[in-house]
């Protein structure tokens, strides 16, 4: 899930947007494309966004004054499948470029994010001391405060795993999902299963609010290095989130570790994004135009343009409005040393097929004609 402290980040930032629906009709144009991935990837993320319009082919997705079916998204976006494993058609640029128009182009804050590997065990010991707990039998204990939570420990007998520190545990609260590394070395997936329902507060923005840090320097790592020089106001400031996250534990093959989105599906590297479900429909394909951070031997941040096809397949609670957007980076210290420093302006387009790609009867209709609202995308 996405970073907490990237909330404050948009709160600044949405002040210079102006807001959409993506029901609202748009331009929609040509859209000339070169993905900088060079494509690596998208088959991967592209086929979970089909599969799971198959689930909602009756479902009408109102785009840009247009209406189309679950099933003309995923007739569409078999196409593009058939089109990446023709290994001997090289033009795929060509081939979006004819077949997709842009639509809605919108200014956002491009954030990262990314699954954290913590070492920790699934008993307690004098190391490990800091539990995740599984969702509470009782509704009330899901309305406790991280504060009451940590401190009268009400959820005794809800244990799953024991981390050995603190911030690796709120850190993991923030991501949303993470990788437990156990002392044998065998490590399992801590995955989202509920909240407590309580507000979500960044830390960053507490931080820059008392004028501990300053608002240029805030990432995840100078976070971190602050709490870890002040541990007499560590509890303090991480109980000004009172969101609280409980898990599942799960034990996956070897290797294949994935950690999932709001989708249910797993989440692609580079390709995977956390949008605003009530302005961006989930599973939704687009085009990202922003820059990214380049990390050197010496962790020296240089910044890259790119433009790149990606998926809507996660949500989180620093990540609403129609202007914000988060880049799943990947597993480990490296992808979470991108996701700490990437908070950069950019612009998505959602990418609607064109009616030769659906192969399916059209149910496209001005939105002007509709008599009736359409159905909510599924969230």
């Amino acid at each position: 899930m996405p970073s907490f402290f990237l909330l404050f980040l948009a709160l600044i930032f949405s002040q210079t947007l102006a807001t959409n629906s993506f029901a609202e009709s748009s331009l929609a144009t040509p859209i000339p494309l070169t993905d900088d991935l060079n494509y690596t990837g998208l088959e991967t993320a592209l086929e979970k966004s089909r599969d799971f319009f198959d689930t909602a082919a009756e479902q009408i997705f109102n785009l840009c004054g247009q209406s189309l079916s679950g099933l003309e998204l995923s007739r569409a976006y078999s196409q593009i499948l058939n089109r990446l494993a023709d290994k001997e058609n090289k033009d795929l640029d060509l081939f979006f470029s004819e077949n997709f128009t842009s639509c809605r182009p919108t200014s956002l804050l491009v954030t990262g994010y990314y699954t954290p590997i913590f070492p920790g065990s699934l008993t307690p010991s004098d190391r490990y001391r800091f539990p995740l707990y599984t969702p509470p039998d009782q509704e009330q204990l899901r309305c406790l405060s991280r504060a009451e939570i940590d401190t009268d420990t009400p959820l005794k007998g809800h244990e799953i795993a024991y981390l050995a520190d603190p911030l690796d545990l709120f850190f993991l609260h923030v991501q949303g999902s993470g990788i437990i590394q156990l002392p044998d070395g065998s490590r399992r997936l801590a995955a989202y299963a509920a909240n407590n329902g309580r507000p979500y507060t960044s830390i960053g923005r507490v931080l820059i609010q008392e004028g501990l840090l300053q608002k240029e320097e805030v990432s995840l790592a100078s976070i971190r290095n602050y709490l870890n020089g002040h541990p007499e106001q560590r509890d303090r400031i991480l109980h000004h989130n009172e969101r609280y996250i409980f898990f599942r534990l799960n034990t996956p093959e070897p290797g294949k570790i994935l950690p999932t989105g709001s989708l249910g599906c797993p989440l692609t590297p580079g390709r995977s994004v956390a949008m605003d479900a009530s302005h961006y429909p989930p599973g939704i394909l687009g085009v990202l135009t922003s820059s990214r951070p380049v990390l050197n031997k010496n962790s020296k941040v240089a910044w890259q343009p790119f433009t790149r096809l990606v998926t809507h397949q996660d949500s989180g609670a620093a990540i609403e409005g129609a202007h914000r957007l988060d880049l799943y980076m990947g597993v480990g210290r490296k992808a979470g040393g991108k996701a700490g420093v990437m908070k950069e302006k950019g612009r998505f387009a959602i990418l609607i097929p064109n009616l030769s790609l659906r192969r399916v009867r059209s149910k496209i209709v001005s939105s002007e004609n509709i008599g009736q609202q359409p159905k909510e995308p599924a969230h």
